[in-house]
């Protein structure tokens, strides 16, 4: 045998065993991790220093928070059910999945209209003390 098909036959047969060592079996499960991009935007009111608390918030049916302003900008990203978001403007439906921006000072009652119990994580950029 030639060095260079010793060679080949060297690097075929490497191949060949971690390509079947390390192959997982077809009824084996690899656990995955992905995301996806619920929010982007570019914003110049996030006060410096910022005070930043996240809240798991929860609504019965029927529950409400009545009319009121976070002193910084707020995302809320709805977890389960759905809500309705009251303002001035009109009225903004919030469903499980969706993650919205809402500016410093922005006035609003945040409803669960709906017959289900809903939950939003709430995340607070309010100036620092």
């Amino acid at each position: 045998m030639t060095g260079r098909s010793f060679y080949a036959w060297t690097l075929l047969a490497f191949g060949a065993g971690v390509g079947l060592g390390s192959a997982p079996a077809r009824s084996e499960s690899t656990p995955r991790m992905w995301s996806q991009q619920l929010l982007r935007l570019t914003t110049n009111q996030i006060p410096r220093p910022v005070a930043l608390w996240v809240s798991d918030d929860h609504w019965e049916p029927g529950a409400e928070t009545r009319r009121h302003r976070h002193p910084g900008p707020t995302v809320i990203y709805v977890l389960e059910g759905e809500l309705v978001e009251v303002t001035s403007e009109g009225t903004t439906a919030l469903k499980a999945g969706q993650a919205v921006w809402r500016a410093a000072q922005h006035e609003h009652d945040v409803r669960n209209v709906s017959g289900r119990p809903a939950r939003a994580l709430a995340i607070h950029l309010d100036p620092a003390p």
